[in-house]
């Protein structure tokens, strides 16, 4: 598989992140809230309160299955970056792009092996660059994208746009919530999950303009 196919591959599975993540948390204790609990604790190798504003104890059988997730998927982010990077036009704009996903997929890899309720501080160390790299990275691919003729439609770079603007707005929300009893769940899914999604349509969208340039052949 060429370099540039595996790198659209890698972020065309991006979504399914989510899927894992949702079916850990529907064999998780019936006290999780996906609006009012973290993602964060779904990985907790004990039961623990779901985050620092709730008594709530929450137990998640699947904690192995989420931090191997979170290693499994940040690092094919990364892997997309770079081996889509030569595809891209030159630019300080396509090695921000470049530079922001592995740094914060490395940040987000991290967070796998540091379980909040194992090594809180640790955790929290590896995991709040990710809030403010994330939407970057996107904001980044979208201008690289932009400035690469014929990558991708013009909706995608401006979906790309939109969800750089949403994630950080709920980045920054969630960030201000933290250790209150509710919706801390809720806005830090908003601050994450878009950008996978938008991932996934990225990959799609090179795949599919590579499927045509090269023809059935």
């Amino acid at each position: 598989m060429r370099p540039n196919r595996l790198g659209s591959v890698a972020w065309l599975v991006q979504p399914l992140y989510v899927a894992v993540e949702l079916l850990v948390a529907g064999v998780a204790s019936a006290s999780y809230s996906l609006r009012d609990d973290t993602i964060s604790a779904l990985g907790q190798l004990t039961c623990a309160p779901g985050h620092s504003g709730s008594t709530v104890v929450v137990c998640s059988p699947g904690h192995v299955a989420l931090n191997e997730a979170f290693v499994v998927f940040a690092s094919l982010r990364v892997l997309g970056a770079v081996l889509l990077r030569p595809s891209l036009a030159e630019g300080w704009v396509r090695g921000a792009a470049t530079a922001l996903w592995a740094v914060s997929g490395i940040c987000s890899a991290a967070v796998g092996f540091v379980p909040v309720d194992q090594w809180p501080g640790p955790h929290a160390l590896v995991a709040a660059p990710v809030f403010a790299l994330q939407p970057l990275a996107v904001l980044a691919t979208a201008a690289a994208l932009r400035r690469t003729p014929g990558s991708v439609p013009r909706w995608v770079v401006t979906t790309g746009v939109a969800v750089a603007a949403l994630t950080a707005a709920a980045a920054v929300a969630f960030g201000l919530r933290l250790g209150e009893a509710t919706w801390v769940g809720g806005l830090e899914r908003l601050a994450l999950w878009p950008a996978y999604l938008w991932l996934g349509v990225v990959g799609a969208a090179l795949l599919s303009r590579r499927g045509r340039v090269s023809g059935p052949g």
